[in-house]
């Protein structure tokens, strides 16, 4: 496990900036040192080549958005409940992310590799938000889950993905989260 510090930290920020501004196939290290002005023996030093940039990116922003959520959940409500509130949660969150919405509006396919790629050594996109999500529909060992609680949260992650890479939907996003909440939980 690497632990991230602060220029670590300065330098996702401003690759997510940079991302949000022109995407990921323009962004290169020296732009991101550039921006974050540091050297571009630092960035390199802290962030490896830029597969490398894109998987700490990953988990620095999956972190954000987990704790964001972990911080407005009832985590005491039933367990449809916090599926519920999870999937609008999430739904809102990515949508008002810049570097997100650039993706997807510009570059999706970097979204879909992301979100299947499995290189062996590290999770998917799914898996690594399903994995954070699993506590959420555990959390209360709520007999009420009509899955194993990975599972149930995997639902959840492909649920909100879906309705956020494919915008246009007849559905609200209540009756997305309803639905979410009702395919994890026993009837």
């Amino acid at each position: 496990m690497t632990f991230s510090t602060r220029s670590t930290d300065e330098l996702l920020d401003t690759a997510v900036e940079l991302i949000a501004e022109s995407g990921l196939d323009r962004l290169t290290l020296t732009m991101v040192a550039e921006r974050a002005g540091v050297s571009r023996a630092t960035a390199y030093r802290e962030l490896g080549d830029k597969k490398a940039l894109i998987s700490a990116i990953g988990r620095h922003e999956i972190g954000r958005m987990v704790a964001a959520a972990y911080g407005t959940l009832d985590l005491l409500a039933p367990v449809a409940d916090i599926a519920r509130s999870a999937t609008l949660f999430t739904l809102g969150y990515l949508r008002a992310h810049a570097a997100f919405g650039y993706l997807r509006d510009h570059e999706p396919a970097w979204l879909l590799t992301i979100a299947i790629r499995n290189d062996q050594s590290e999770q998917n996109l799914v898996e690594t938000v399903a994995a954070f999500a699993e506590p959420l529909v555990a959390v209360r060992g709520d007999a009420a889950l009509a899955l194993p609680p990975r599972q149930a949260a995997e639902v959840i992650v492909r649920t909100v993905l879906s309705h956020v890479l494919l915008p246009d939907s007849s559905l609200s996003d209540e009756q997305v989260a309803e639905t979410a909440a009702r395919a994890i939980t026993q009837r």
